[in-house]
């Protein structure tokens, strides 16, 4: 009958496997983050851009029509001075065609200004959409790479994760809640004894307590200067071991 240090010592081989799985995939979820909130960004400038130009040519195309009414309306008050009765009715028209000429030419020189407001919006909106589309590409690199990591690592994530599950039914609650506090400091919470020292930390570890390790194997024993749990083996279990348990 296997002792609970052994059960232990296998929990830690398989969250020793657990982490290096972690690691494989690294910084990848927050890289694609990070590349996600770029896309969001250059998308949101697209938009914008593009709701500009789209109002200033809707502006252009109101203008030419505005344009063309106030010469209309400027030629028949024209045509009207022709016809008046007094001088009060002819400087109310003068004044009224000089209203409709400076609105008209207000308009023509907003409208001479947007073609160079255009031109340079277009070419924003061409970088713009240049850098959105990269940023698509990575984003899609990105999702590609975890998604191909996930894949690979599922199978072996999910039957490490079912021998842990099996391994703890040996485990009493109280050592494995003590296993899993030291994790939280050390991730190798429980390591071998190897040349008379902790493996974790090096300290030596005095001969009588070497002997109390090596034969109480139903005690659990810690490294009394960095707090880690002590396997009296050299090696720690094979990972393969923890399949038959």
């Amino acid at each position: 009958m296997q002792h609970q240090i052994y059960y232990l010592a296998l929990v830690a081989v398989i969250d020793r496997r657990l982490d290096e799985l972690h690691e494989e995939v690294g910084e990848l979820p927050e890289q694609l983050r990070r590349a996600r909130q770029v896309l969001e960004r250059q998308q949101a400038m697209v938009n914008e851009t593009q709701n500009i130009i789209a109002e200033l040519r809707a502006f252009r195309a109101k203008a030419h029509v505005t344009i063309q009414e106030l010469r209309d309306r400027e030629q028949r008050l024209s045509e009207q001075q022709f016809r008046v009765r007094n001088n009060r009715e002819f400087d109310a028209l003068t004044r009224e065609i000089q209203t409709v000429r400076a609105e008209r030419e207000r308009i023509e020189q907003e409208l001479r200004n947007s073609v160079l407001k255009l031109e340079n919006l277009e070419a924003i909106l061409q970088r713009q959409e240049e850098e959105l589309a990269q940023a698509q590409q990575e984003v899609a690199e990105l999702e590609h790479m975890l998604a191909l990591f996930s894949s690979n690592q599922s199978g072996d994530v999910v039957r490490l994760q079912e021998w842990r599950q099996r391994l703890l039914a040996r485990i009493r609650p109280e050592v494995m809640a003590e296993y899993e506090r030291i994790r939280t400091f050390h991730r190798d919470a429980l390591v071998p004894v190897r040349r008379e020292s902790c493996s974790g930390c090096y300290s030596r570890i005095t001969p009588q307590r070497l002997v109390e390790i090596r034969m109480y194997r139903d005690r659990i024993f810690r490294c009394e200067n960095c707090g880690r749990l002590l396997y009296p083996e050299e090696r720690l279990p094979e990972l393969q071991e923890a399949e038959t348990v």
